[in-house]
């Protein structure tokens, strides 16, 4: 049963304050003849050569166990798009190891690519010796170079895999990065089975991975293994998948990523809106922003202003459960639908986080599982963010290729096959602009802040109305099932708190829910 409740911690977002290099985001659809339609998959980079490898050729999955992931949907074909001539070549997977063919034509697989060497890890995808579709527990390891060349020039592609397994391999709908000289299986979850909205008749089992998976890769060339497996683990905040994981520079200089929303939420249906940043001191759970534009895996682009220490990540369409309506007023929708919204994260010298609607969208319900390749002339870190003070004027910074394309935005509960997967190709533009940018600050109608978290005896509800609202506040257990109302009623413009003495109440895990007519959101509840 979904809810119409959504969980996290409520501040709104102010304008930035802070010196900065303003700039302009553009996008133009560039024709390329015979361009594959992809999703889910992995990609590579290498001399001005884009690798795809997996992923799916059908749209969105469906929601009956019949058919949800179609076999006639599975990529079996590795691309090579030579960017210069727009040329593409391809290559059947079929004379490959069924071990290996198997893991790499999966979807939503974790993949990095380490100059020459791509690496990738986990997906879910049909086992045949099992028949069965499983998550896969294998790493494999693929030289770009010399897959690149027999793609080309149609010989053998078998030399350039080599594959080990582990059961800590098993995940999906997660992301694979490096910091420093360990890897990272950042969040994720292990599914096994066929697809479908629950699981009353058992087709699938299903577990979180609740954590950060961090080892050591072994790879001379010759032999692959990983050793030096550690695990940080959050049940509560790190129980995400289908997310975005951005490479990040933060105010004390230090990279890392900072993965943003993901779904779904543990104990409801529904996704996260807070973010985790992460970097050489670990993974820290950020509770006092809530992104609201965008909540599942999409391209997105990540930019850094060294001279004002700020950063900024750009979002590109994809899946959203809030949106701004005509009146700029921030609503949400229980189903997340797709939607075409390009919106940008930032993040100040102070740490504080902002978030804007850009003026520009997508051309269409585009984003959802596309990727953003930067343009390899660009410059960048060593991490990938793109230098925005290197930028003058108008300037291609890179490309948002593949994805999900839906004609509604709402189709998981009526028909997903009407959706596809996308060919299109869009090319990003950066201009740097002397004078502010027309973006809208997201601010939301109604905060709600918690405390203390975790509680005891005596719990804390402060709301903030921006204008005179209906509201209604009631506590959940950790299934989403009402257990008192706290408060309803008109609540006008300004702040109010509410006490509630909550010594009987035994402990775990609890909601504290808040909604609107047009806006709803929740905090999760711990109770000792």
């Amino acid at each position: 049963m979904r809810h119409l409740f959504f969980l996290a911690l409520i501040f709104f977002c102010g304008k930035i304050s802070f010196a900065q290099q303003q700039f302009t985001v553009d996008i133009e659809e560039i024709l390329i003849p015979n361009f594959p339609a992809l999703h889910s998959g992995a990609h590579a980079e290498l001399d001005n050569k884009w690798i795809f490898i997996g992923g799916r050729t059908n749209g969105l999955h469906g929601f009956q166990t019949a058919n949800s992931f179609p076999f006639n949907g599975i990529n079996n074909t590795i691309y090579v798009v030579d960017f210069e001539t727009m040329y593409i070549f391809s290559y059947s997977c079929d004379s490959l190891s069924d071990d290996i063919r198997e893991a790499i034509t999966s979807s939503n697989m974790q993949f990095y690519q380490d100059g020459n060497m791509l690496y990738m890890q986990g997906g879910y995808g049909w086992k045949e010796t099992q028949q069965e579709f499983v998550t896969f527990s294998t790493l494999t390891a693929i030289d770009l170079q010399g897959l690149v060349s027999s793609v080309m020039n149609n010989t053998s592609i078998t030399p350039y895999f080599r594959q080990v397994s582990d059961n800590q391999f098993a995940i999906t709908g997660a992301h694979l990065q490096k910091l420093g000289n360990k890897y990272h299986v950042v969040f994720g979850h292990r599914f096994d089975g066929t697809y479908s909205h629950n699981n009353i008749a058992g087709f699938f089992t299903q577990s979180y991975s609740n954590a950060v998976r961090s080892f050591t890769i072994n790879d001379d060339g010759i032999n692959l293994s990983v050793s030096n497996f550690t695990e940080n683990t959050d049940t509560n905040n790190f129980h995400r998948r289908d997310y975005n994981l951005v490479p990040q520079i933060f105010p004390d200089g230090q990279q890392g990523f900072t993965a943003f929303s993901g779904v779904f939420q543990k104990g409801i249906n529904i996704p996260y809106f807070t973010t985790i940043d992460i970097n050489g001191n670990g993974a820290t759970h950020i509770p006092g922003f809530n992104q609201n534009l965008s909540q599942y895996h999409s391209a997105v682009a990540a930019l850094y202003d060294s001279i004002g220490n700020i950063m900024h990540s750009l979002f590109f369409g994809g899946m959203s459960m809030c949106k701004l309506n005509v009146n700029q007023q921030l609503v949400t929708d229980s189903l997340v639908p797709f939607v075409n919204t390009i919106s940008r994260v930032t993040r100040n010298a102070d740490s504080s986080l902002a978030e804007f609607q850009l003026p520009i969208t997508m051309p269409a319900l585009l984003g959802s599982n596309a990727h953003f390749i930067p343009l390899d002339s660009i410059a960048k870190y060593d991490n990938g963010i793109i230098k925005l003070n290197a930028i003058t004027g108008r300037t291609l910074v890179g490309h948002i290729v593949g994805g999900i394309e839906s004609p509604e935005a709402n189709i998981s509960e009526t028909d997903p096959t009407v959706s596809i997967a996308s060919n299109r190709v869009f090319e990003v533009y950066i201009a740097t602009a002397p004078n502010a940018v027309n973006e809208i600050a997201v601010k939301e109608p109604v905060s709600l802040f918690v405390y203390p978290n975790p509680a005891n005896d005596v719990l804390n509800m402060e709301i903030n109305a921006m204008e005179k609202e209906n509201i209604q506040i009631v506590l959940m257990n950790a299934h989403g099932v009402i257990l008192e109302n706290y408060f309803s009623g008109k609540l006008f413009s300004g702040n109010k708190r509410i006490t509630k003495n909550i010594a009987l109440l035994p402990a775990g895990l609890y909601y504290v829910a808040l909604q609107t007519d047009k806006f709803s959101r929740a905090q999760r509840l711990i109770v000792k």
